[in-house]
């Protein structure tokens, strides 16, 4: 019998579908309605099976959603993942009910102690989710992964983690998206300790300490130091979308990322996104934290670079480059041949 919460959700599914109609932004004009359950997973079995970590690692249930056609034997598995002081109901709904259709699950969670850090417990999280949705349709044979932000740094440690949650040990992702994530967590441990020490202090908890005390509590939540691995437990393709003028996560971590897959033999593509269009809201800049610092005015109030993007935001250019890159690959107009490549998004 479904709860509340599931019969809420499922409603409001019918309703944006309805909205939507045959001029959906899937472009799929014979979507059939889709169901969303609001689901709950616990990672403890991964969490045992994986490295014990001297970070915080209490284990917990965490609600996530669950989104398909009824009926259907989906072989294609979308699993998204979030970022700071965002859950997957307020933010991510749309776009769950959006990329699900007969041939494509979708499958989102919150994370254990959602508004700190939790990289590592985020990742099995993740997992957990992942491995529940894959057992509800056995059918599925290819995985897509997208992160947004820390959700950057969740969903590539995931992509490794996975060697602990399968049963063989191979991984469970084909491909993945990463927009404006954080991608080495020793250099946002030391911009924070910098800046914010709030932030930094969120980092040490998850971590167990410093850079300098357990490097390799670092290493192991820092994707881009573990692109070697990705590669060997076959990932097949990847995307990485950073903005120019990013406040939160700057943009020398998505080439990290991309340098890193490039260099273990991932096919990559960088997509920069330059400025954002009139009207558009930049999101949180660098420029807009220093001018801040310094008592002044944002100058990108006249540039309009673009900044770091609320994934709440489906129009922001950074999220919305994001979304297009994946449904490329999930309707087979994406080139994974390419070794890597560069490209500029420019809405101004």
């Amino acid at each position: 019998m479904k709860t509340k919460m599931q019969m809420c959700l499922s409603a409001l599914s019918l309703l944006v579908l309805a909205a939507c109609g045959d001029g959906s932004s899937s472009g799929n004009a014979s979507r059939q309605v889709v169901t969303v359950e609001s689901i709950v997973t616990n990672a403890a079995a991964i969490q045992a099976a994986a490295p014990a970590t001297v970070g915080k690692s209490a284990p917990g249930d965490v609600a996530g959603l669950l989104a398909y056609v009824p009926g259907t034997a989906p072989t294609r598995l979308v699993v998204f993942c979030h970022g700071l002081g965002h859950t997957v109901e307020a933010s991510w709904y749309p776009a769950v009910v959006d990329f699900a259709d007969a041939d494509t699950a979708v499958v989102t969670t919150n994370y254990r102690d959602n508004d700190q850090l939790p990289v590592l417990r985020a990742a099995h999280d993740t997992l957990a989710a992942t491995l529940y949705a894959k057992q509800r349709f056995p059918s599925v044979q290819t995985v897509y992964l997208l992160g947004v932000s820390l959700g950057g740094a969740v969903s590539g440690t995931a992509l490794v983690e996975a060697a602990h949650a399968s049963a063989d040990g191979r991984g469970l992702f084909d491909y993945w998206v990463d927009v404006e994530g954080l991608s080495n967590l020793s250099e946002a441990w030391a911009e924070g300790t910098a800046v914010v020490p709030e932030f930094a202090a969120y980092i040490e908890e998850e971590t167990g300490g410093t850079p300098v005390t357990v490097p390799d509590e670092y290493v192991r939540r820092s994707p881009a130091l573990r692109a070697q691995e990705m590669a060997s437990l076959g990932l097949r393709a990847a995307v990485v979308v950073h903005d120019l003028n990013d406040g939160l996560v700057v943009t020398n971590q998505g080439h990290e990322m991309a340098l890193a897959l490039l260099t273990a033999g991932v096919p990559v593509q960088v997509f920069n996104v330059l400025r954002v269009g009139d009207g558009q809201d930049p999101g949180t800049t660098g420029t807009g934290a220093l001018a801040g610092f310094l008592g002044l005015d944002d100058p990108n109030n006249l540039i309009r670079l673009a900044g770091h993007g609320s994934e709440a935001d489906y129009a922001h250019p950074v999220i919305r480059t994001g979304f297009e890159q994946l449904r490329m690959m999930l309707d087979g107009t994406y080139d994974e041949t390419t070794p890597y490549a560069e490209h500029a998004v420019d809405d101004g």
